[in-house]
């Protein structure tokens, strides 16, 4: 028996497990499906891209057919064990812009989520490396700290965008979002600082925290319409439950925290009917209003080695030698950056209030999520443009009803016209940059979207046919008061007792930017709000 049982060690989890369980009041259980992820090929920056296919690290979700975009099924990796997805991510340390909370709050019924109410929790988790100001906090779990800046190519970008017009901006958390520069990250002394780093570690000698890896939640027990335990299977397929006398929260993320709902009998009535679940609850919100960042790339081949981009080849390797056995002992050398540290936020047009657009670059030829191999065994460079604010909604359901297997995703990308005119002036002002002067001694030929494809339905066909997003799912159990809203501003359960649920998921609509340092706000929050219901 424990007062509070979480399920899931990701980003939200392992801010809940330490913030709860330094409260020596409550005793706290965390269930992880996968395991301590206590390995240098998390903890080294460089190591990201053997994260994006690694079964042992990564649930390697895929969505269903997609109608949008030519019947292709959309890579959707996910975090698996402790620190989740921030353990695979690419460290970028985003938290949108101001406006974003502010229509949380004003327009979608998230009472209690302005930025100036959240902007404290922001500042709570963070220790920012350069020091405290009004928008940064310094003495919290979460590392913030510069990009190492040692990829030389990643300065072209910045001036490349400078000779177009786009302003400079050296925090993207700052007062001015508009511009490019370099990303800061949740590093610290050269090493990935995951939540599991962050906030989990520290508290694990706690006599209150009990962690249970390789423990798949597969329901929620109940007593009456109160929340009251979890059962879950081990590796041998037994099954296991632990009981909460206050509370189960649930931290699976955006596809794995509706699943469970629905596995519980929580969420549309006609959908349980029609895999035998029987209904606890209809809440038809659940595993609704999907959103993701559609993404495309423009990729170009370079000419030049000297001072140029980056490949996998001998000669590359070779030149990073000293710097590599210099990290090997002090942390510090090119393993430290993953190679992408420079992007930028932007308007798709000069009518848009606030940028809606972002950058994100790479000084190598990065294609199918890092999967192609001979890709980045030859020189050249790659741009992401992301659309911030997609109007598309996709959903989150069963596959069956077997825990092990998984959900079913349906991401519905680009369904909404505008988001496709919007993504395609963003393809265009990316391939304008690509080719801008500060390029003219690498630039060589475009390979995607390539020379021949120039007109708007040219461009569109590529968008449906290479699109992906850049790994932010979330609303699939949104916060709000409307009848599809999934949990109040409190983050509880609607129309039940003892549940919550703090994770990405929440969030009813995207942020302009990456999703993990909101995601660390939420659990924050969260757990204040959680010990205050306590007093």
């Amino acid at each position: 028996m424990f007062d509070y049982i979480i399920v899931g060690a990701g980003s939200a989890g392992c801010v809940l497990a330490n913030r709860l369980s330094e409260n020596d009041r409550f005793r706290v259980c965390l269930l992880e499906a996968g395991g301590k992820n206590k390995t240098p090929i998390i903890s080294t920056p460089a190591s990201t891209a053997l994260l994006i296919d690694n079964k042992k690290y990564n649930w390697r979700y895929n969505s269903a057919p997609e109608p949008t975009q030519n019947n292709r099924e959309i890579y959707c990796p996910r975090g698996k064990g402790f620190g989740g997805s921030s353990a695979i991510n690419g460290m970028f340390y985003v938290r949108g812009h101001d406006s974003d909370y502010d229509r949380w709050a004003k327009e979608e019924g998230a009472k209690g989520w302005s930025f100036k109410e959240v902007l404290p929790y922001f500042k709570r988790a963070q220790h920012q490396e350069r020091g405290p100001c009004v928008r940064h906090g310094v003495d919290g779990p979460l590392n913030v700290s510069d990009a190492s800046k040692l990829r030389p190519f990643n300065d072209l970008f910045i001036k490349a965008a400078e000779q177009l017009g786009y302003p400079r901006t050296d925090d993207f958390n700052g007062d001015q979002q508009e511009g490019v520069g370099y990303y800061q990250l949740t590093v610290k002394d050269g090493k990935r600082w995951c939540t599991a780093n962050a906030y989990l570690r520290p508290a694990l000698d706690r006599d209150n925290l009990t962690v249970i890896t390789d423990a798949h939640a597969n329901n929620i027990e109940w007593d009456g319409d109160r929340a009251a335990g979890v059962t879950y299977l081990d590796p041998k397929g037994n099954q296991h439950t632990v009981h909460a006398s206050r509370e189960v929260i649930l931290s699976g993320g955006a596809f794995n925290s509706p699943q469970l709902l629905l596995l519980s009998g929580v969420g549309p009535k006609e959908e349980l009917e029609q895999y035998g679940i029987s209904v606890k609850h209809h809440l038809p919100g659940v595993g609704k209003n999907l959103q993701e960042h559609v993404d495309a790339t423009v990729l170009r081949n370079a000419k030049r080695y000297q001072g140029g981009p980056n490949g996998i080849t001998a000669r590359q390797v070779l030149a990073d030698t000293p710097s590599t056995i210099k990290y090997l002992f002090t942390g510090r050398g090119i393993l430290e950056t993953h190679t992408s540290e420079v992007g930028g936020f932007l308007k798709s047009s000069k009518d848009k209030e606030v940028c809606d657009l972002q950058w994100t670059f790479l000084p190598v030829k990065m294609n199918d999520h890092g999967r192609d191999i001979k890709s980045l065994m030859s020189y050249g460079y790659t741009a992401h443009v992301t659309l911030l604010r997609p109007k598309s909604r996709g959903h989150v359901t069963l596959n069956c009803p077997d825990p092990l297997a998984p959900p079913k995703i349906q991401l519905n990308m680009l369904s909404h016209p505008q988001d496709l005119k919007d993504l395609i002036k963003g393809v265009r002002k990316t391939r304008a940059l690509m080719q801008a002067p500060a390029f003219d001694n690498h630039l060589a030929e475009e390979i995607s979207p390539g020379e021949q494809c120039q007109t708007d339905e040219e461009i569109a066909e590529f968008i449906r046919e290479k699109a992906n997003h850049i790994y932010h799912p979330i609303g699939t159990c949104k916060m709000g008061i409307d009848d599809m809203a999934v949990v109040d501003p409190e983050l509880r359960v609607h129309g039940l007792k003892g549940l919550r649920v703090v994770d990405a998921s929440i969030m009813p609509s995207l942020i302009g930017g990456n999703t993990n340092a909101p995601t660390i706000m939420i659990a924050e929050k969260a757990s204040h709000m959680i010990l205050q219901s306590c007093d």
